[in-house]
């Protein structure tokens, strides 16, 4: 699907040497000069490459060693992407004390600070063991574009997300359903403006250029619903990922047009679009601060396989339903197939097959589930891809491939994970890999809880499982309309270690 149009801005090789590592930040300063970066956004560039090159000539090589690494620079419609590569040592952050942003400066060990700048200086980063072809950083920076929030002096308030009252008649009008159409993007913003202020979780949505960028990548097909006069008044849009299925999602609708059907009819068009695509299934994110979104998506055929616990921050609200949310908030995570599933066979762990088979037989597939009483991996190191979204504090971990250092390179990540004061980590796992049950059973003694499954990923069908840093999650908050729903929020509160 993804149509990513992507420019090769340069790759330099440089040898291990801190003597180097000015070439290569006036080398990246450069190329985000050229790229349209403003001369501030091209001094966050230039530390974050000065940490990330620090890191690896520190932690990746042996003092005396004489070795390389790769800098390599795209420039994508909206962003920058910096891949910093090496084939050294897997590096281990037990050797480096944690950064403290609130402890006194010059009484703390300074060695931690660089995961804590990266982290600070860009939008996104990824880490990636890449196994046997040895491991990156990902930096990640979007252009300095203005977001729609600017042209507005007042706050909006966020829509009142209950359907129109009973009895109420609501004039029908004229509307017509399609994709956006070249220079429609900030529209979408306001739409998305218009019903949640500056709270939806998504921050990318409130950047026109971003929204327009997204779609020409093929990363976003967003359909709007345009009344006969020209108005915009809703949006819904299917989101693609590199590793889980397509979402649908970022469903708005202006105020003064609620009633008129724009969802419902967006939702329907959209999953004609998908199989157009060729898609299998379509996953979606319902919110628990209300039963409405989860009605909605009952009624469009989509089915619960899984909860988000903790999923997006507090600060996502919805005026007269939850103004002010008691914790991040929790979604209910829906599946529809778009083509009947083929029967297959599965590994997961004994103590969750049950609520497993249940899960399945709601979104209407069947399973069977095998098991390997010896299983063994012959990779020697994992492959990992550890996602950091650093504005909604969430980690995204998908293993791809199992190894005998697994559990110490998970380890090792979610040290960095918490130096970067991440509140959340899901982590998808293979069900067709035999190492899965195993390996479920080491996640949960180091505090990882099962949440629910998501088929049609990456690598299969995926074991979702959850870890909270920090925060606590009051499940008598979270507001659940189906039976299979709020069987698996109490299967999931029963395994929970820290559940009251």
């Amino acid at each position: 699907m993804h149509m990513i149009v992507t420019k090769e801005m340069g790759l330099i090789r440089l040898s291990n040497d801190q003597h180097l590592i000015p070439a290569a930040i006036s080398y990246a300063s450069k190329i985000a000069e050229i790229s349209g970066f403003s001369a501030e956004e091209c001094t966050k560039i230039q530390l974050a490459v000065e940490e990330a090159c620090m890191n690896v000539i520190n932690n990746s090589f042996l003092q005396e060693e004489d070795a390389e690494y790769d800098i390599h620079f795209l420039k994508n419609l909206n962003s920058i992407e910096i891949h910093i590569h090496d084939m050294g040592l897997p590096y281990d952050p037990e050797i480096a004390p944690l950064y403290d942003p609130s402890a006194d400066l010059l009484k703390q060990d300074l060695s931690g600070l660089g995961s804590f700048l990266i982290s600070k200086t860009m939008d996104e980063y990824r880490f990636n063991n890449l196994g046997i072809k040895g491991k990156e950083v990902v930096l990640i920076k979007y252009f300095n574009t203005p977001n729609i929030a600017e042209e507005y002096s007042e706050t909006v308030e966020p829509e009142i997300v209950a359907p129109p009252q009973p009895g109420l008649p609501v004039e029908q009008i004229d509307f017509n359903i399609r994709l956006m159409e070249t220079g429609e993007a900030l529209e979408i913003c306001r739409c998305v403006y218009d019903c949640y202020g500056y709270s939806y979780a998504n921050e990318n949505i409130y950047f026109p250029e971003r929204v327009a960028a997204m779609n020409q990548e093929g990363k976003l097909r967003s359909a709007v619903a345009v009344t006969d006069e020209g108005e915009m008044g809703g949006h819904f849009a299917l989101i693609f990922y590199d590793n889980l299925p397509a979402e649908v999602g970022i469903a708005v609708t202006k105020k003064k047009f609620r009633g008129q059907g724009f969802a419902r009819q967006l939702g329907e068009f959209l999953e004609m679009e998908a199989r157009k695509t060729g898609l299998r299934g379509l996953q979606v994110k319902e919110v628990t601060a209300h039963p409405y979104t989860q009605k909605f998506c009952i009624k469009l055929g989509y089915k619960d396989c899984g909860l988000l616990l903790a999923h997006s921050p507090k600060t996502l609200s919805f005026k007269g339903i939850a103004d002010t949310l008691k914790q991040r908030n929790s979604d209910v995570l829906g599946f529809k197939y778009l083509e009947s599933p083929v029967k297959r066979q599965i590994y997961a762990p004994s103590k969750h097959q049950e609520m497993i088979g249940l899960l399945y037989n709601n979104i209407g597939d069947k399973v069977e589930f095998i098991s390997n009483e010896n299983p063994e991996t012959s990779n020697e190191q994992c492959v990992m891809e550890v996602k950091i979204h650093s504005l909604r504090s969430l980690a995204e971990i998908s293993i791809t491939e199992y190894g005998q250092d697994t559990i110490q390179v998970l380890r090792n990540e979610m040290r960095k994970i918490f130096a970067d004061e991440i509140q959340v980590i899901e982590m998808y796992l293979s069900m067709r890999d035999p190492m899965t049950p195993s390996v479920v059973s080491q996640l949960e003694t180091m505090g990882f809880i099962f949440t629910g499954i998501l088929p049609e990923t990456s690598q299969g069908d995926s074991l979702i499982m959850q870890y909270f840093n920090g925060v606590h999650i009051d499940y008598s908050q979270i507001v659940l309309v189906t039976d299979v729903a709020k069987q698996l929020l109490e299967y999931v509160k029963q395994h929970d270690p820290h559940a009251n």
